[in-house]
């Protein structure tokens, strides 16, 4: 394989806004990972204190996995192809400088591929020249940076990742398949901050949701037999052409499961045997499944009595 010279890794670097003179427009999922880079930092300072490496190496896979490649990475996508020059500029940015401190970070724990992989990445963040000889394990350590904590971002992303989730849930639910793109409609209730926040986020919950559209309302449509998540005040509604008849066979028959472990826990519940002798934590855990199940059967309760009106 071949490996980059210096004059391309240079370029690669003004590419990603290391020149001073080069505007910068930080999104809120770009100021939230770099927020969320300084509170690993900390717990890796604690880590190191206690001398729990265990504990190190279980904070840097958790940020670089879940945080870093799980969520920032597919939304920096989305930025990037969306985005104009100086959000693309700030997105690319962000990605190799906090992937050039993920390296310093992880390096007592995997100095060899760390160093190897920090040559390259160092230039193209702009914090080392191509033509300048140095290795990681000199370089110092990261430490937090309070400035870089961003509150809002967090909630920013925060919010986005409920709104993924519940948009999953609800393709979960009706059985879609990952390669089947549906349009989304999410009502704002009439909040114009839940709206703005819709319409910032639309273009990534598209990409994240595999949605073929992101139609913002103010309420949603009445009378259609699906499935609705709620997110705070936002109200979010797959738009599926439902066969009625297969649907309500389909709820009918999760909701005689959902019946029967309701059955099972409260007999398990009811026996004095089972309740005085098990642990507490068990009795605990069944306790926690059985409000689970009411749960769901109120939810099919709902749903079976949406598609009957609307069938």
């Amino acid at each position: 394989m071949r490996h980059a010279t210096a004059r391309e890794l240079a370029e690669l670097a003004q590419c990603n806004g290391s020149n001073a003179s080069q505007q910068l427009e930080f999104s809120g999922p770009d100021l939230w990972i770099i927020s969320a880079l300084q509170r690993v930092k900390a717990e890796i300072a604690q880590g190191f204190a206690t001398y729990r490496l265990d504990l190190v190496a279980q904070s840097i896979y958790q940020f670089v996995w879940d945080e870093y490649c799980d969520w920032y990475l597919e939304i920096a996508k989305v930025q990037i192809a969306k985005g104009n020059s100086a959000q693309q500029r700030a997105t690319r940015r962000t990605l190799v400088r906090v992937l050039e401190t993920i390296l310093r970070l992880a390096h007592p724990v995997i100095p060899f591929i760390t160093e190897e992989l920090w040559q390259v990445v160092s230039v193209v963040a702009g914090t080392r020249k191509a033509d300048e000889q140095a290795s990681l394990m000199t370089q110092p350590y990261p430490e937090t940076n309070p400035d870089h904590l961003d509150e809002a971002a967090e909630l920013h992303v925060s919010r986005l990742k409920a709104v993924v989730d519940a948009v999953r849930g609800l393709r979960s639910e009706m059985g879609l398949s990952p390669a089947e793109k549906v349009p989304l409609i999410a009502s704002h209730e009439g909040s114009s901050l839940e709206k703005e926040f819709l319409e910032q986020v639309q273009h990534v919950l598209a990409a994240l949701g595999k949605l073929s559209e992101v139609q913002v309302v103010d309420s949603l449509p009445v009378g259609r037999a699906a499935p609705v998540q709620l997110v705070g005040a936002l109200k979010l509604m797959l738009h599926v052409q439902i066969d009625t008849a297969a649907e309500k066979a389909r709820l009918g028959k999760e909701l005689e499961k959902t019946l029967a472990e309701i059955a099972k826990c409260e007999a398990k519940l009811g026996n004095a045997a089972f309740v005085d002798k098990a642990p507490p934590a068990v009795v605990a855990q069944e306790k926690e499944r059985l409000a689970g199940f009411v749960a769901a059967r109120e939810r099919l309760n709902n749903q079976l009595a949406e598609v009957a009106a609307a069938g």
